[in-house]
């Protein structure tokens, strides 16, 4: 797996992709336009968050709206699938409109099977997106008074080669991404960047049900205006099994190191790894263990961060049509020459409701306490949301 390198922008971002990645899926009816099919679909979310700002002190909360109309335009025939994709996402804070946005997302993607041991994914993207007021360094807001804007360009390529049966499978990835932001440019022109980032993975089976895992990635940060250019180089060795039916995974582990251009910064190395473990005690509930390691970007004085999650996450399906998930995630971050230290913990409880094959109903609940040594950094916040995802 690529790993963007970029610094984690820790709580909105996991907080989405733990609710978004256990939601009931629904079936969008297709609108045949000549050879072609087009699948709309509306999410809305909307709640209340004691914190949008994420500060220790001086605390907003608000009500939000989020809404998000999406067109996703898809033609096959018997060995190419082409995707078009459009979405934009309006955010309302009831109580605060500097924080309102607008994003857009355009997307397309070409698979395409040569024969059996030749696949490609090709992928390109745009994004017209924003960080919102506090997301940084948990309170690090007095410079701005709406959320950043930028535009983020990206182009992707996986080629595989063998069968899926295959004693061996190579996998090869690249992908480079330009990110400029459009506000605030005293604040953000020091953040622009070009990213190239390159990958190669072996598979190698051992058994029926358990490979053997290879992996090499290599990302390359430049900036436009910093001196924190970069390359970043992973090496990881693991497994990945299915050796039940109640146990499944990857663990990979191995050594990264950061080398800066700019001789003054700190470079950093050490050990990584990558692990994700299913466990099912029953064939309608799972429950995941995941961490990680990675050096990510840093906005502050530091070099880099070194950053580490853990994280467990319980799906249980009550019906074939309701899901609950439970989640803890802990992220640390360690800065480089400096003894700032920071830990994240994040609880989330979400239930989900298939009520049609083209509506799904979500409520969901987070709570999130950020831990510093450095003072007005730490924060608590709550939010509760409610979400109708609703297709053809």
């Amino acid at each position: 797996m690529l790993n963007t390198a970029k610094r984690c922008k820790t709580l909105p971002l996991l907080v989405g992709l733990i609710f978004s990645q256990h939601s009931l899926a629904i079936e969008p009816a297709a609108i045949p336009i000549g050879e072609m099919n087009l699948f709309p679909s509306l999410n809305v979310i909307t709640g209340y968050d004691d914190n949008i700002l994420s500060t220790e002190t001086n605390k907003i909360s608000s009500w939000i709206t989020r809404i998000s109309p999406s067109f996703l335009l898809e033609a096959e025939d018997h060995n190419t699938l082409l995707r078009v994709g459009y979405s934009l996402e309006k955010g309302i804070l009831h109580s605060s409109s500097p924080d309102n946005y607008l994003d857009h997302n355009f997307t397309t993607s070409i698979n395409y099977i040569a024969n059996s041991r030749n696949r490609f994914d090709l992928q390109a993207s745009y994004i017209v997106g924003h960080e919102a007021r506090g997301d940084e360094d948990g309170g690090a807001i007095s410079s701005t008074s709406s959320p950043l804007e930028y535009d983020l360009k990206t182009i992707q390529g996986i080629y595989t080669y063998g069968r899926k049966e295959a004693t061996g499978i190579i996998e090869l990835r690249a992908r480079y991404q330009d990110k400029e932001f459009t506000n605030f440019r005293l604040v953000t022109l020091s953040r622009d960047y070009e990213q190239v980032d390159l990958g190669a993975e072996f598979k190698y089976r051992l058994t029926a049900k358990t490979s053997a895992i290879a992996n090499i990635t290599r990302n390359d940060i430049d900036y436009d205006t910093s001196n924190r250019d970069s390359t970043n180089m992973r090496y990881l060795l693991g497994a990945t099994w299915e050796a039940t039916a109640k146990t499944s995974g990857t663990i990979k582990v191995g050594w990264s190191e950061k080398d800066f251009k700019d001789a003054s910064l700190d470079d950093g190395s050490g050990g990584t790894w990558d692990a994700e473990i299913y466990w099912n005690p029953k064939s309608y509930s799972t429950f995941i263990f995941s961490s990680g390691q990675e050096y990510g970007e840093s906005t502050t004085a530091a070099s880099y961060i070194d950053t580490n999650t853990y994280g467990i996450n319980w799906q249980h399906f009550w019906k074939d049509n309701i899901k609950s998930t439970v989640a803890v995630n802990i992220l640390e971050e360690n800065y480089s020459n400096s003894i700032r230290k920071d830990t994240t913990d994040t609880f989330l409880l979400g239930l989900n409701y298939e009520m049609k094959r083209w509506l799904n109903l979500g409520l969901g609940y987070t709570y999130t306490d950020k831990d510093s040594n450095i003072n007005a950094l730490s924060f608590k916040k709550n939010s509760i949301m409610f979400t109708v995802q609703a297709s053809l």
